[in-house]
């Protein structure tokens, strides 16, 4: 994950990653990953992040670790439609009150067996502002296969182009239509529940719609109506407010620090997605008193303090969508399924999160995958940890659907 604006080219948004393992981590990787990433990143040139570019190369970036995915009986690609501004709180995607429909992408892979199916739903990882339908398609296709389900994989909206919590609100309002609609569009089983999963950011829109299915009101009489979640797994997430760290040592997690240079995924990195992601929203609006909130234009103390004023407001609208250790309840949440990796900076923030859960009586399994960097499930051809990965999760969700 990272932050800062797409044309970007100056000596602080160097391509960090492609860089040979830095001194700090030596004798916290596995050697195979080592060996895997020296043959084919450590000596690739160090270039400027390009957001066009990378994006384009995104769900290809880790193919050299990537193993072979098995067949499924069907895979096509469809949209699901939605509303921008969240009238549609029935999901059928339509409003009498607003005109603006988007169509989100989506994929779907079917068993070979005859349907109608158990469905999961995932959504990619890619730093608020990277990833597409082909990011996790080989895991989407293992798990079709391993778990008996059919796969609907979400091509949510990304930043800067739209602002965030876009990831998070497309997502839900997909999730809403799937449970609404997904019988009859996608012949699965929505009302026996529905089973969310991701990777990195994907993560942390899974893990977030689980409060938001629990919480769901019917449009109409405002009653409760929660959607019927089984299982969410998740690997790698995202989870704090990076922004509140000016640098890696004062996070609280050691992991920060621990990990600041990790290959793959380091804090500069981290800080680039960060930036990627406030610039996607707009400034606030005068308060109701008139006082307007500037921008951070300006010099000297007053033009820090402007900026520090907009990233209050910002951060007070935004909520807990900014840090999932803020959410206000995590009792009564479905069955969670964590995964981190050892050589993560995001790595105990996870943790922390699933000790939250267990702490009000969520059922929760935490693994942590040693000697591994954050993307390391994308390297299953290589990486043992990579293949147990796939195994479980497929596991996880072949249990909660079929063993119930």
């Amino acid at each position: 994950m990272a932050s800062s604006s797409s044309s970007s080219s100056s000596s602080e948004s160097k391509h960090e990653a492609l860089q040979p393992v830095h001194p700090s981590m030596k004798g916290k990787l596995d050697p195979v990953f080592e060996k895997l990433y020296n043959d084919n990143v450590a000596n690739t040139p160090l270039r400027p992040i390009d957001l066009t570019v990378l994006r384009r190369n995104y769900s290809a970036l880790y193919s050299y670790g990537t193993g072979p995915a098995p067949d499924v009986g069907r895979i096509y690609d469809a949209t699901i439609p939605i509303i921008d501004d969240d009238d549609d709180d029935d999901g059928d995607g339509s409003s009498s009150s607003s005109t603006k429909r988007t169509l989100l992408d989506v994929r779907v892979y079917e068993p070979s067996s005859p349907g109608p199916w158990p469905v999961h739903v995932d959504f990619h990882g890619g730093g608020w502002g990277l990833g597409d339908l082909d990011t996790e398609a080989h895991i989407c296709r293992h798990i079709c296969h391993r778990a008996n389900v059919v796969v609907i994989d979400v091509a949510y909206r990304l930043v800067p182009e739209h602002a965030f919590p876009v990831g998070v609100t497309d997502s839900w309002a997909a999730l809403r239509y799937i449970h609404a609609h997904g019988a009859a569009r996608f012949n699965v089983q929505p009302a026996r529940g529905i089973s969310l999963g991701g990777v990195s950011a994907g993560a942390f829109i899974a893990l977030s719609l689980a409060h938001l299915a629990r919480d769901h009101r019917d449009h109409h009489d405002h009653s409760p109506a929660p959607i019927p979640l089984k299982l969410v797994v998740v690997g790698t997430p995202v989870i704090d407010d990076l922004s509140q760290y000016a640098a890696a040592a004062e996070s609280p997690f050691p992991s920060m620090r621990e990990n600041e240079w990790a290959p793959t995924l380091n804090w500069a990195r981290l800080v680039w997605f960060d930036k990627l992601k406030w610039s996607s929203l707009p400034a606030p609006t005068p308060s109701s008193e008139g006082n307007e909130v500037q921008g951070s234009g300006g010099g000297g103390d007053g033009g820090d303090a402007a900026a520090a004023a907009v990233a209050a407001a910002q951060r007070e609208k935004l909520g807990w969508f900014l840090n999932l250790l803020k959410a206000p309840n995590y009792r009564d949440l479905p069955k969670t399924v964590i995964y981190t990796a050892g050589a993560d900076p995001l790595r105990d923030e996870g943790e922390r999160y699933a000790q939250l859960l267990v702490e009000n009586g969520v059922e929760v399994t935490l693994k942590r995958f040693p000697g591994v960097p954050h993307p390391f499930m994308h390297m299953d051809k290589d990486l043992w940890q990579a293949r147990e990965f796939i195994d479980k999760t497929a596991r996880e969700i072949r249990l909660a659907h079929h063993h119930p």
